[in-house]
């Protein structure tokens, strides 16, 4: 049978396993639609634009100073969360203390929380009146409403995104080398640096690349704290929505193609960097010599060294505490601070109830839509082999390097009245923009890699001798799916459902803008405590944030225990 196998694989063009067909279809009919057309729509607007009018546009000292103080933020903040990342990913993975499952699902914090949420905590934290703006502000460094404040935002949001990538290759790294620069005399500082670091760095460009690029486009967790202050703390996204507040779209759709193509570049460098790397690096971890090393090395070396793992755990954990706990605690305790009347009455209040429902539907809508298409497209690329396939994987991630506003502009260049498709909309009396389409829309559209995401890798590893075998047996597609590939995904689907639905219930940005702000109506929770936020109704944001909290908890356990299982 597996000579049969090889045989077939080997003729070209021949395919064992049945779907591809179907699989290619459904995947490009789903990424044209919810991807690359809106996004080619914001092509076609800036070529509208003669070249003096677009550079007078970009090259503009406020428009300028918002690409400065987003690229100059989001670096800083990067290179932090590089540091950081790098020392709670080495805590996790070599350390071993009470509560680290804890610890660990604490990182994934950010991608649940809401970052309208996260602003307003953010921003009453850091202010000179808050618990640790007040501690800097008696010295006179003041935190909100500067720079510092808007990487310390961007630092919240894109921790994650180093952690998780460097912690599966440290978990995976090889001992050995380790083992023997120690028996060769070097201190734990020159292995790290020396050993360590050069296995780590490839995964670490990854991360520090994908928190850059969040940072560049981050809007919702930073607009609270920037203080918007022109030619000081505007960031370019808040530029983007001011111009479509002003109706000058042109202006808008100019600063977006910058902005979107900075982030194309970046991600196109930092990629290519680390296949170069990649290359380069790594050697064969199997020679006897240093196997041998086992045999003379004290297994409990780290043990018999406990500052060290003290003081790291206790840098990882105090990080922790500052950036990711003490948000959580000003939410809860504000949500509160008048009583447990006020509270309710804030959360039952009928816009809060017509806020919460479209929540949920938008994110029922947009996880299940997200899992018909990862299904495919894992499918796809997993067990198919053609030609523009990391093309097509690239495309698919695509969302995650666009900022928030940028994706909810596209959605407007094309379905809005400026829209190429607008005047049919209009015509047959379709609302889409300033609409709940289009709020479901957006989420999708900023969703759209998460379960592909997480089902790619698995599927990937799994193989496809099984399907292939099944296939010559006579199988079925849908068969061979149900009965082999499924129950090797099932626990990473479901993983890749949760995740989903974190980011889904917490989008802002994207959804800001398509909205139209519309009370009852195209509003939903993370907007609506923006809403309450800007009327000054602090308690009332706060008691409608701790839902969203609650939410955001409830789904990190269930993403733990999914964990677990898995």
């Amino acid at each position: 049978m597996e000579q049969q196998i090889i045989k077939i694989k080997n003729k070209r063009g021949i395919r064992v396993i049945p779907g591809f067909g179907l699989c290619m279809g459904v995947t490009l009919a789903m990424l044209g639609c919810l991807v690359l057309i809106p996004l080619a729509s914001i092509f076609f607007s800036a070529a509208g634009l003669s070249a003096p009018e677009f550079l007078g546009v970009v090259t503009s000292r406020q428009v300028v100073s918002g690409y400065v103080v987003s690229l100059s933020c989001a670096f800083f903040a990067a290179m932090i969360n590089a540091v950081f990342g790098v020392l709670l990913a080495w805590v996790l993975v070599r350390c071993d203390f009470p509560g680290k499952r804890l610890m660990d699902g604490l990182i994934e914090l950010p991608f649940a929380l809401p970052t309208s949420v996260a602003g307003i905590a953010l921003t009453y934290l850091y202010s000179d009146q808050g618990w640790i703006g007040a501690l800097f502000a008696r010295i006179g460094v003041k935190i909100a409403y500067t720079r510092i404040g808007i990487t310390i935002a961007m630092v919240f949001v894109g921790i994650p995104f180093v952690v998780r990538a460097v912690q599966p290759v440290l978990e995976k790294l090889d001992r050995q080398y380790e083992e023997a620069a120690m028996m060769l005399g070097a201190g734990r500082g020159r292995i790290f640096f020396r050993v360590i670091l050069p296995e780590l760095f490839p995964a670490l460009l990854a991360g520090f690349g994908l928190a850059f690029a969040r940072g560049i486009g981050e809007y919702g967790s930073v607009v609270f704290i920037a203080g918007n202050i022109p030619n000081k703390t505007q960031i370019a996204p808040l530029l983007i929505m001011t111009k479509l507040e002003q109706y000058k779209y042109s202006d808008a759709t100019a600063i977006a193609l910058v902005l979107l193509l900075l982030s194309f570049a970046l991600m196109l460098l930092i990629n290519s960097l680390q296949i170069h790397m990649q290359k380069f690096s790594g050697s064969d971890n199997t020679g006897d010599g240093i196997h041998s090393l086992r045999k003379v090395i004290d297994p409990h070396r780290d043990a018999k060294r406990p500052s060290m793992t003290v003081l790291l755990i206790g840098s990882g954990v105090l990080f922790l505490i500052v950036m990711l706990v003490l948000p959580l605690i000003v939410v809860i305790s504000n949500a509160f601070r008048e009583g447990w009347a006020v509270y309710k009455a804030s959360v039952l209040d009928e816009y809060t109830v017509k806020a919460f429902g479209l929540t949920l539907f938008a994110t029922v809508v947009a996880v299940a839509v997200n899992t018909v298409f990862g299904l495919f497209a894992a499918y796809l690329l997993s067990k198919f082999y053609f030609r523009g396939r990391q093309v097509l994987a690239t495309l698919i991630d695509l969302p995650f390097s666009i900022s928030p506003v940028i994706a909810g502009l596209v959605f407007i260049l094309t379905f809005g009245n400026i829209g190429w498709m607008g005047p049919f909309l209009k015509a047959h009396n379709i609302k889409i923009v300033f609409a709940v389409p289009g709020v479901i829309l957006a989420t999708v559209f900023v969703t759209f890699p998460f379960v592909f995401r997480e089902l790619f890798p698995v599927l990937n590893a799994q193989g496809k001798d099984e399907e292939e075998a099944a296939a010559l047996m006579g199988a079925g597609g849908f068969t061979i799916f149900r009965r082999i590939t499924f129950p090797h995904i099932r626990w990473a689907l479901l993983y890749g459902v949760i995740l989903c639905t974190a980011r889904a219930m917490g989008e802002f940005g994207a959804v800001s803008v398509i909205s139209g702000h519309l009370r009852g109506k195209t509003n939903t929770l993370p907007l609506h405590v923006e809403i309450l936020y800007k009327e000054f109704n602090t308690t009332a944001a706060f008691a409608v944030s701790s839902i969203l909290v609650i939410l955001a908890i409830v789904i990190l356990i269930l993403r733990n225990l999914v964990e677990w299982r898995k």
